[in-house]
């Protein structure tokens, strides 16, 4: 029995466990030759391969010159750089960098140049693969996605935040024309700003927010240009104001805007200029701002009136612009008190009169102010 199991073990021995044996001695020895084989490559052409590197880094560098040239001359406010562009370019950034490797050449020995010879080896197939990708046939730019509209500079509002509040309830609203009315240098244009720029992020879904400020007198001409090229498009300077009309009419049917005309003086009709009206189906919303209720009910605005500042907001608004340290001036607290009286809560005047007279420390200078607001 013993000896029919032995003559078992011996055969698969010689027919399985020998072959296998003598396959992995085989593979083992072709890679300990191929590595030994490639460290004997790298050791005797080191220097060559450096200088083939130098060479292909050369390359790369002059193929990424091209391409920040060719952007150099894009117009970015109309189209944006491909995000795989961007990757490329930073990519051909890092891999340039010989830094590394200009080291191990100056520090080279005889024994260490098959090393140095396997890294620049492993930095060609970098610098290869990047230089391949860089071809870009779809171009390096693509067309920027439509602006909902450009942030306006702003100033800090004070004593408004009623106003705007009931103004942003109408826009969330049902009504479509709003008109934001004040005697001049009460503050709509500075509150109308601040909610431009907010409609930006609003997410009520305006595909454009537009902002116009009209002449005086009106020019239905100029008014139709200025609000086409908010919407990215032209109009024909030879054609007449009704076909301008039409053609700016078929342009804003297409979008949800909110259109803001600020300082409207002179009546006119939507129609005439070439706007749609708003309506809760279209979903835009027009605000103007005036310094006349009959101009705004013309336009059949849902008014919000802006009132003059309280008395304390005034002289808040006056001394941080003047300067506190006024009030260390004998006497002049109750000046500075009178002057703010005769501003009658308009932003605007308190701003331009206390910034007139910061730094004014003659009580006569103050006095004589005095006397030319009230005459």
């Amino acid at each position: 029995m013993k000896s029919i199991i032995g003559q078992v073990l011996q055969r698969v021995r010689e027919r399985v466990l020998d072959p296998v044996s003598e396959r992995i001695s085989e593979i083992a020895r072709e890679r300990v030759l191929g590595v030994v084989g490639e460290h004997i490559d790298c050791h005797i052409n080191c220097h060559k391969y450096v200088d083939d590197l130098t060479k292909r880094v050369g390359d790369l560098k002059r193929k990424r010159s091209d391409k920040e040239a060719e952007l150099r001359v894009v117009d970015l406010s109309e189209k944006m750089v491909r995000e795989e562009v961007h990757e490329w370019l930073e990519g051909a950034r890092k891999v340039i960098d010989m830094s590394d490797i200009e080291e191990e050449v100056k520090n080279v020995s005889y024994l260490s140049r098959g090393s140095l010879g396997r890294h620049v080896r492993q930095k060609i197939q970098e610098v290869r693969e990047i230089y391949s990708r860089g071809n870009f046939t779809e171009g390096l730019v693509i067309e920027r996605p439509p602006s909902i509209g450009i942030p306006l500079p702003i100033e800090n509002m004070v004593g408004e935040v009623d106003v705007k509040e009931k103004i942003w309830g109408y826009l969330r609203g049902s009504e479509g024309m709003i008109g934001v009315c004040g005697i001049g240098g009460i503050g709509k244009t500075t509150i109308m700003k601040h909610i431009h720029n907010e409609l930006l992020n609003e997410t009520i879904g305006f595909e454009k927010v537009i902002w116009v400020t009209v002449s005086h007198p009106l020019n239905v001409v100029r008014l139709q240009g200025d609000i086409a090229r908010k919407m990215n498009k032209g109009l024909r300077e030879d054609a007449d104001e009704l076909e301008r009309a039409s053609r700016l009419m078929e342009i804003m049917k297409t979008v949800k805007y909110a259109l803001i005309l600020d300082d409207v003086r002179d009546k006119f009709t939507l129609t005439r200029v070439g706007i749609p009206e708003p309506t809760i189906e279209n979903g835009c919303k027009i605000v103007i701002t005036s310094r006349s209720v009959d101009v705004c009910n013309y336009l059949r605005c849902q008014i919000v009136k802006v009132p003059p500042l309280p008395e304390q907001e005034s002289l808040n608004l006056f001394l941080d612009k003047v300067g506190l340290d006024v009030l260390e001036i004998p006497y002049l607290e109750e000046l500075l008190k009178l002057m703010v009286d005769r501003c009658a809560g308009l932003p605007l005047a308190i701003v331009v009169i206390a910034g007139r007279m910061r730094g004014v420390n003659d009580i006569c200078v103050w006095r004589n102010a005095l006397l030319e607001l009230r005459q």
